[in-house]
C-alpha cells in the first residue's frame, strides 16, 4: 500500500553495455544510467480556511516513473524494487540533451478515484527536469515537484451521495493530467462531458486528487461545497497549491435551529453522519417517558428529538478505552474528550477528531454527587431489559473524579421514572 509520506528517492541501473557497430567512428550507445531524484519537501500544510494537516510522500514496490529527454520521442519507464528504480531500457545520449522525470507516468486518468487515502499515492502528480543538459553517461539528477493538490472531501450527512466534478475556468470538466514533453510539468486534461472524480454513497472522508495551479471549481452533483461554514465553489486564479490538501465538506458541520419555545439552539456534529447535538440541555431534568414524546409533543416540539444510544455511542462515534488505574481514554478516530474547569464550574468537553471536525466541540455539564462524583450524561430513547424482563431506560453518561473520566457509556439500569437532562439532536 501506499502511504502519504515525505521521501526522498533514487532510481539506478547497472551501467550495461549494449551492441557496438563495427565501424568504430560511430559512438558506442549504452542502455542503463544512474537516475537519482529528489522530491522538493511536500510537508506542507493547508485547508482553504486555516492550517488542518500535512500530506508527506513515499515510494511502494512497482512504482514506475517515466523519463525521457529531447532527442526521443517517448519516455524509459523505471520501476521500484522497494529500493532501487531500474530500466534496462534507458539510452544514454550521444549529444547533451534535457531529460525530464514523471511520475506516476506520462498520463494520469483522474477519472472514478476511489476515494482512499492509500491510493492518492497513485495519482498523486511529481514532475521534474535536470539543471542542464546531459549525456545521462555520468547519471541524471532530478528534482521533482508536486504538481497536483489532494481534496479531502468530507460526506456530512448520513445516507447522502456524493458525486465530485471539477471544472476548469472554461467551464471544460477535468478528467486527467498529461505529461508536457520537454518540460517538468503536467497539463490539464478536459471533457465537454460531466467527468466524475469521484462517486461513492454515504457518510465518511474520501481523498481526491486534482489539477493544481489552475483555477478550478468544484461540484458534488450541482452543489458547492463547504469550507467551515461557508460554501467553496471557485478558487482564485492561480488555483489551489501543489503539493497540499484542502478539507471540504458537503455540508454545514455546525449551525443553529428554533425550538417551539422561540429559542435559537445552536448544534454541532462531531464526525460524518453522526448527529447534529444540541449545544444546551432542554432547561429541566425530565422522566425517560418524557424524554422520548414524539414531534410537537417532545420539549422543544417536532424540530428536536432525544437521540439513540446506537446514534451516540460505539466506534467512531463516542467511545473510549481503558487506561491506566481503571480511567478511560481517547480512541483514535472517535471525539476526544477531557473535563475541564470554567468560573469554578467543572465541563466535559468532547472534540471531534476526523477532518472537518477538529474544531467542532461539544459540552456536557456536571451533576455531582454527594460521594464527589461528577455526572456529565443524557437520556437516550432506547430500553434495555433485565433477566426479569423489567424494561428500563439507557442514559449515556461519564462519570469523573478529579477530571479523571473512570466511567464512559450507557447506563442500562435506569427506572422511566427517574429524572434526568436531556441533550437533543436536531431532526432531520
Amino acid at each position: 500500500m501506499k502511504k502519504i509520506l515525505y521521501s526522498v528517492f533514487m532510481l539506478a541501473t547497472m551501467v550495461l553495455a549494449a551492441c557496438s557497430s563495427d565501424d568504430t567512428t560511430e559512438p558506442v550507445v549504452k542502455r542503463g544510467m544512474v537516475l537519482k531524484a529528489n522530491v522538493e519537501d511536500t510537508d506542507t500544510r493547508a485547508t482553504i480556511t486555516d492550517n488542518e494537516g500535512k500530506w508527506k510522500f513515499a515510494f511502494a514496490k512497482d512504482d514506475m516513473v517515466k523519463v525521457g529527454n529531447d532527442q526521443v520521442e517517448g519516455y524509459y519507464t523505471f520501476t521500484y524494487d522497494g529500493n532501487l528504480f531500474t530500466s534496462t531500457d534507458a539510452k544514454q545520449t550521444a549529444e547533451a540533451a534535457n531529460w525530464c522525470a514523471f511520475f506516476p507516468g506520462e498520463k494520469i486518468d483522474l477519472r472514478n478515484q476511489s476515494g482512499a487515502f492509500a491510493d492518492v499515492a497513485k495519482n498523486y502528480a511529481l514532475a521534474g527536469a535536470t539543471a542542464s543538459a546531459t549525456t545521462g553517461s555520468d547519471g541524471l539528477t532530478v528534482t521533482m515537484k508536486a504538481k497536483a493538490a489532494v481534496l479531502c472531501i468530507v460526506g456530512v450527512n448520513k445516507g447522502e451521495s456524493l458525486d465530485i466534478s471539477v471544472k476548469t475556468a472554461d467551464g471544460m470538466y477535468v478528467s486527467g493530467l498529461t505529461a508536457v514533453k520537454n518540460s517538468a510539468d503536467f497539463s490539464v486534461q478536459k471533457s465537454d462531458k460531466k467527468v466524475s472524480l469521484l462517486s461513492k454513497q454515504g457518510a465518511g472522508v474520501y481523498y481526491v486528487v486534482v489539477p493544481a495551479g489552475v483555477k478550478i471549481s468544484v461540484y458534488n452533483g450541482d452543489k458547492s461545497l463547504y469550507s467551515g461554514d461557508k460554501t467553496m465553489s471557485t478558487t482564485k486564479a492561480d488555483g489551489l497549491k501543489a503539493g497540499k490538501y484542502y478539507t471540504l465538506t458537503t455540508d454545514k458541520t455546525t449551525g443553529s435551529a428554533t425550538n417551539k419555545l422561540g429559542d435559537t439552539i445552536g448544534w454541532v456534529q462531531l464526525w460524518p453522519g453522526g448527529p447534529k447535538f444540541a449545544t444546551e440541555n432542554v432547561a429541566e431534568a425530565m422522566t425517560w417517558t418524557d424524554a422520548v414524546k414524539p414531534g410537537d409533543d417532545f420539549a422543544w416540539g417536532k424540530n428536536w428529538r432525544t437521540p439513540t444510544i446506537d446514534e451516540v455511542y460505539g466506534e467512531g462515534k463516542l467511545y473510549c478505552k481503558d487506561g491506566e488505574s481503571g480511567s478511560k481514554v481517547s480512541v483514535a478516530g472517535s471525539p476526544s474528550f477531557s473535563v475541564v474547569t470554567e468560573n469554578g464550574e467543572e465541563k466535559l468537553t468532547l472534540t471531534g477528531v476526523q477532518p472537518g471536525y477538529t474544531n467542532n466541540k461539544l459540552v456536557l455539564y456536571n451533576t455531582p454527587d454527594k460521594w464527589g462524583y461528577s455526572y456529565f450524561d443524557f437520556w437516550t430513547s432506547s430500553t434495555d431489559k433485565d433477566e426479569r424482563g423489567v424494561e428500563y431506560g439507557v442514559r449515556f453518561t461519564v462519570i469523573a473524579a478529579e477530571k479523571t473520566v473512570y466511567g464512559f457509556g450507557p447506563s442500562k439500569r435506569d427506572s422511566k421514572g427517574s429524572k434526568f437532562l436531556v441533550r437533543p439532536v436536531l431532526v432531520e
